[in-house]
């Protein structure tokens, strides 16, 4: 009885359509957050250096530009995490 309120199908396929469906998104969300992670890590670098460089004295032009842009695409970054976060709440992927 429980096999008839199934979304998606009632025969062994179609289940297994609905599980493969379920795990592209889940795979797909955890690869972008992976992704949005490491180039969070990169700009927090970025950053880190041009504070060290400004600790001792001054940045050369060339990392001011650079950590504008760290800074830049960090908050675009986190912006995208936050978006996909709330789009996989939106799933029912979130916990």
């Amino acid at each position: 009885m429980e096999d008839l309120l199934l979304q998606g199908g009632n025969t062994p396929f179609e289940r297994a359509a609905v599980r493969r469906a379920l795990a592209h998104k889940q795979i797909t969300i955890m690869y972008a957050t992976d992704q949005l992670v490491k180039l969070l890590d990169e700009c927090n670098v970025m950053l880190d250096m041009w504070r060290e460089e400004i600790e001792a004295g001054g940045a050369s032009d060339e990392t001011q530009m650079l950590a504008a842009e760290a800074l830049k695409d960090k908050r675009a970054a986190e912006a995208a995490l936050d978006e996909l976060l709330k789009s996989a709440e939106a799933l029912g992927l979130g916990e």
